[in-house]
């Protein structure tokens, strides 16, 4: 296991690296590329409810999948670090890019919407499509996140609510 984690952590690095040398224009046309790979997907077409998540810097621009979410009267739901230490986070609703560039930035300078008022958790709502970041991703959807674990702790409680879901049915 300690291999693995030590492989992990040397990928991250790698990958990372190059991205970071990579010009801005090339990142951009890269992530016009993603998105519409992504709009042409027929469970973006068929959503209605869509978990995504805002960029870091150097990171896939996720604001032309956003406006798209939106302009397509799709509900929008976004991260929230709810519990840095038990790496806990939630997806809650965002109502428009407006409303995006209203949040306050988090310790990882992204935009998070506010702990200060109640908004749907996507796990109450149902999402239809959750849209992850990773560091990396293979041919199989497996994910290399950034390692901090947020993501993978959340999609086993989507998991798990999808499971209870489909039971319930």
């Amino acid at each position: 296991m300690v291999e693995i984690l030590a492989a992990k952590k040397a990928l991250r690095r790698s990958i990372k690296a190059v991205c970071a040398a990579l010009p801005a224009t090339q990142i951009q046309s890269e992530s016009a590329r993603v998105a519409q790979r992504l709009f042409a997907r027929d469970n973006w077409k068929s959503a209605t409810k869509v978990c995504a998540f805002c960029s870091m810097p150097g990171e896939l621009d996720t604001a032309p999948i956003l406006e798209a979410a939106f302009a397509a009267n799709k509900r929008v739901f976004l991260p929230r670090v709810e519990d840095v230490k038990a790496r806990d986070m939630a997806m809650v609703e965002a109502f428009s890019m407006a409303d995006i560039d209203a949040f306050p930035r988090s310790n990882w300078g992204i935009a998070e919407p506010p702990r200060d008022d109640s908004r749907e958790d996507a796990l109450d709502a149902r999402v239809d499509l959750v849209v992850v970041p990773g560091v990396a991703f293979d041919c199989d959807n497996g994910r290399l996140g950034h390692g901090a674990g947020f993501y993978d702790n959340w999609l086993a409680r989507a998991d798990a609510a999808a499971d209870a879901a489909a039971v319930a049915r």
